[in-house]
């Protein structure tokens, strides 16, 4: 859960705030600029080529008195600049290259527009300020104005050539229309006639500006220059919207990328829980490694093995018992029916009732196995973990092991340095199955076996080794399964069922270790029981 939240966390919460926050660096922030820089330049480009044209036709000496002729058409703050003059930008004058524009804001937080004349050391400087009309007439007037200029001295003839000139200079088109042939409202024609320009607002957001060519201003129907559509500032909600959406696109896509895996996931677990509890216990949950839920799938699927193994494990074990009660249970009820019998001498009866009281002794011995067996394989039982100096008991059981063994070698090793080590174990299991283990050794030894414990890589490990026939490669994982025995003559003289190396088995995994049986040295069995120090 903690896992998920922080990932939805972060993948909501980080892009929000790094997109909220103004770096130098956020995508919001340089596609506004970019966006804003384009629209302002293709704006202005034109009327800065105009005042670089007009001034350039003079000498440098007389630019400030001509330029403040140009300023007192303009209707915001026009300014030519040196590289000493102060402004109130980081950025330094000189580094503005020719043909560049700089965008800035001043303390107002108003648009600021700045661009070198030519090659030389001025600048012109222009405040664009943000309102509606009065904007659109301020910003149109000055261009306008300088625009018509550009046409005194120019006959009429060649006003189409001098525009065609122009053009490139400029973001938007413009175009000479006949003042019958303009399509606008009878109040914007009357203020045209008026004023000699005007101007309106398209549903785009953009302006379109129409002014009355030179030498027409007295004539009912003058010529007219009409300009546009021109993205002014201000005209900036598509920007904002198309901002919008890509950031509310792009949590969300995020998002998603995130919820259909997951969904997807869960899906595929869901299915594969109901078709384990319908009794496929074959079925396993595959989810990728990378998915959040990549954890539940393994705890599922090893839950769903651990299942199948218990599951098949009962019903090979109530098979098993089943077997093994039949034997004793045939001849008890044999018997009981021999006694029956009027034909049956007195030695008969006394043989039969030895094979009754031989029978209920063997039906007790497997009842009582399988109770042991019973009981370690339920869960573990913490409250029997207790520390102790297990190298001393298993020495004392060990000998006395020795001293009732009916075979003529009994060799034991118990490493010294354990002997003062406290180890947090089952004691009274363990010693079960270590018992468990020399029984199965005597009843297959010769005459020699061999027991060692000490500590090996960080492991406790006692070997059990025999002289005996040994255990073909092919069954050493079998043999530890219940009622599960070799093929042998001492199977046929035994009256054990197959339980012992089950239950030790279970004690090992009761102590997260291990019991393998290989090859010993003594040409028997040697049998491995390990689990971790620690």
């Amino acid at each position: 859960m903690l896992k998920i939240f922080v990932r939805i966390w972060f993948l909501v919460f980080l892009p929000l705030g790094y997109l909220l926050f103004s770096t130098t660096y956020n995508p919001l922030n340089l596609l506004n600029e970019s966006l804003i820089y384009e629209r302002i330049t293709d704006s202005y480009k034109g009327t800065f080529y105009l005042i670089e044209d007009e001034l350039s036709a003079i000498p440098e000496p007389e630019w400030q008195d001509r330029f403040g002729d140009i300023r007192d058409h303009f209707g915001h703050d026009l300014r030519l600049l040196t590289v000493t003059d102060p402004i109130p930008y980081e950025q330094p004058l000189e580094e503005l290259l020719p043909g560049d524009f700089w965008i800035l804001e001043d303390e107002n937080d108003s648009d600021v527009i700045v661009k070198r004349v030519g090659t030389t050391k001025w600048f012109v400087y222009m405040l664009l300020e943000e309102s509606e009309d009065q904007l659109t007439l301020n910003q149109s007037q000055g261009t306008l104005n300088l625009f018509l200029r550009h046409f005194d001295n120019v006959p009429e003839q060649q006003w189409p050539s001098v525009m065609e000139a122009l053009r490139p200079h400029f973001g938007y088109e413009f175009a000479l229309t006949a003042f019958d042939a303009l399509d606008i409202a009878d109040n914007k024609r009357q203020q045209l006639l008026e004023l000699g320009r005007t101007w309106l607002t398209t549903e785009e957001q953009h302006t379109m500006l129409y002014q009355v060519m030179p030498g027409y201003e007295d004539q009912p129907e003058p010529l007219v220059l009409a300009a546009g559509p021109i993205a002014l500032p201000g005209s900036d909600f598509v920007v904002i919207l198309g901002l919008s959406l890509i950031f509310v696109g792009g949590i969300s896509l995020g998002i998603w990328l995130f919820v259909f895996p997951l969904w997807r996931d869960l899906s595929k677990l869901n299915k594969t829980a109901e078709q384990f509890g319908l009794g496929y216990l074959g079925q396993r949950a595959e989810v990728s490694k990378r998915s959040v839920i990549n954890k539940l799938g393994v705890s599922f699927n090893h839950m769903a093995e651990q299942i199948e193994t218990m599951i098949n494990g009962q019903r090979d074990l109530t098979n098993a018992i089943a077997h093994d009660l039949r034997t004793p249970l045939s001849r008890l009820s044999f018997a009981f029916e021999m006694l029956k019998s009027d034909e049956t001498t007195d030695e008969e009866k006394a043989r039969y009732e030895r094979s009754i009281a031989s029978g209920i002794d063997t039906l007790d011995h497997l009842i009582q196995q399988i109770l042991t067996l019973s009981r370690y394989s339920r869960a573990m039982d913490i409250s029997n973990f207790k520390p102790c100096h297990f190298a001393k008991l298993l020495s004392d059981e060990l000998s006395q092991c020795a001293e009732e063994s009916s075979l003529a070698g009994f060799d034991i090793f118990v490493s010294p340095e354990l002997s003062e080590q406290s180890m947090l174990i089952d004691q009274r299991a363990l010693l079960r199955a270590v018992n468990n283990l020399i029984s199965n050794a005597e009843r297959y030894a010769n005459s020699k076996i061999k027991v060692s414990f000490k500590q090996e890589q960080g492991d406790y490990v006692l070997w059990v080794e025999d002289d005996g026939p040994g255990v073909p490669e092919s069954e050493r994982e079998s043999i530890f399964l219940p009622f599960k025995q070799l093929d042998n003559a001492q199977r046929e003289i035994s009256k054990e069922h197959g339980l012992g190396l089950a239950i030790v088995k279970q004690i090992a995994h009761w102590h997260s270790g291990v019991v393998t049986v290989n090859e010993s040295t003594l040409g028997g069995a040697k049998f491995e029981l390990r689990w971790p120090a620690s």
